[in-house]
């Protein structure tokens, strides 16, 4: 049997993953069904749902030792059974929102089997007539929120008329992972090394401006990791989780960005920093410095530019400031001055300043250490274009996208948007056990957003 050996990101997931913090991400999707749909259409849908792994290899593979993480590596699954994927069943009437939204929550709680292929989908009817859900979790070690929005591309259509199509599906031979001769390993090797000796000057000079920064007080930088407040969000975790949704309006965000002269990005960093000061000042339990956000960051400068060029800041949510405008300003700064920073870098030295960041989360969490001390940052917020067309399944209309991704000890709290069509998707995964109202978040977060449209605004008319 062919062993395809897990790499330092997957294994590091995988080593992470506990029962009280799975480590998967998933997708809420919710569906209008097509005009005309027959009764058995749920019945189908179903069915295609559990063939997936003909269209997705990473869905065939499994460990080769699920008991042991650091001795095991990916092999095909040879006993696949749909059943074990794929589960359909109804809300109990009237079929709400919240409903659905308790029942994603408890099914993000549960991990994923490591006997098995890292996956599930929760084909969920009972919000009406003519609509229902679908929710999908895969562990975090088999795919990012860039493999996933690619998966959707691949399954997804743009026409109402158009089916899933297994005709078109990749043979299993076609995995993405082959196995490379001795020379060509070696090669690859060579390449690498030259690449890290490259990126250590061009590292280090970043962190010791980054260093030089903390030391003076300088807010509006990029910051070093462990310079975070504790907050209510740092906690040691258990199990329970909590979904927490809403949606804004993408045309309306971008004529505040167009106005002000920043990203998209900007302004819903600037919309969260409102939420939790809110939040967390309604409890008493505001402290006096900003919360800092783990901001996933593309340096890609336009089509031409091939690859990925992902890498990761630390910005303030600027929680400390009470005035929406002026914390939209100072995050704009902010991630102004950090991008112009990481477009000097490499490649390489972009990926080992990321790595940088997050390795001290690993080691921290595993040896059972993350909340003894200043966090390394409050929450992750990160912002993921998604489609500008409506997308159909199998004739079904996609009507809104929620991702929903992985909080661990010392971060209750992950907050992430996805662009569709005319709209942004928020979803707020929360460990609630300390966290008193988090639902609420997702109120919080639209008077956050009336309350800078409504300055900035206030900024143009007084011009």
């Amino acid at each position: 049997m062919d062993v395809e050996k897990l790499n330092f990101q997957d294994s590091a997931f995988l080593r992470l993953d506990s029962p009280r913090r799975p480590y998967h991400v998933a997708g809420l999707m919710l569906f209008r069904k097509p005009a005309g749909a027959p009764p058995s259409y749920m019945r189908t849908l179903a069915r295609h749902c559990g063939r997936l792994n003909e269209i997705w290899p990473i869905f065939n593979k499994q460990l080769s030792n699920p008991d042991d993480v650091r001795g095991a590596g990916w092999v095909t699954c040879g006993d696949y059974e749909p059943r074990r994927h794929v589960f359909h069943y109804a809300l109990p009437a009237p079929g709400s929102l919240q409903q659905l939204l308790d029942l994603v929550s408890a099914a993000h709680e549960r991990p994923l089997d490591r006997c098995r292929p890292l996956w599930e989908i929760h084909l969920i009817e009972g919000l009406g007539p003519d609509r229902y859900a679908l929710y999908c979790k895969v562990h975090h070690a088999l795919v990012d929120g860039v493999g996933a929005l690619r998966m959707i591309d691949a399954l997804f259509s743009t026409s109402p008329d158009a089916r899933i199509d297994f005709r078109r599906a990749r043979p299993l031979a076609e995995a993405e992972h082959r196995r490379q001769d001795l020379l060509r390993e070696m090669q690859d090797m060579t390449r690498e090394l030259r690449k890290q000796y490259a990126a250590v000057p061009q590292l280090s000079g970043l962190l010791a401006q980054m260093g030089l920064n903390t030391l003076r007080g300088k807010r509006e930088t990029m910051q070093l990791p462990f310079t975070a407040p504790r907050t209510l969000f740092n906690q040691e975790l258990d199990s329970s989780r909590r979904a927490v949704i809403c949606d804004l309006s993408l045309a309306a965000v971008r004529r505040i960005s167009r106005r002000m002269d920043c990203s998209i990005n900007d302004v819903l960093l600037a919309v969260c920093g409102g939420a939790l000061r809110q939040y967390l000042s309604g409890l008493g339990k505001l402290p006096r410095k900003s919360l800092l956000a783990g901001l996933p960051v593309s340096l890609k400068q336009g089509q031409a530019d091939e690859g990925n060029r992902l890498s990761f800041i630390l910005c303030p949510f600027f929680t400390d400031e009470p005035d929406p405008l002026r914390r939209l300003q100072r995050v704009a700064r902010t991630t102004r001055k950090a991008k112009s920073e990481l477009a000097k870098l490499s490649s390489t030295a972009s990926q080992d300043l990321a790595n940088m960041m997050l390795m001290p989360t690993i080691i921290l969490t595993l040896s059972g250490n993350a909340t003894r001390f200043n966090p390394v940052i409050n929450a992750i917020f990160s912002n993921v274009p998604g489609s500008r067309d409506t997308l159909y399944l199998d004739g079904s209309e996609l009507e809104s996208l929620y991702p929903l991704s992985v909080v661990t000890d010392g971060m209750a709290v992950n907050l992430t948007v996805v662009s569709y069509v005319n709209k942004l998707c928020f979803a707020i995964t929360a460990c609630p056990t300390g966290l008193p109202g988090v639902e609420r978040l997702a109120i919080l977060l639209k008077q956050s957003y009336r309350d800078l449209n409504r300055a900035v605004q206030h900024q143009g008319e007084s011009k």
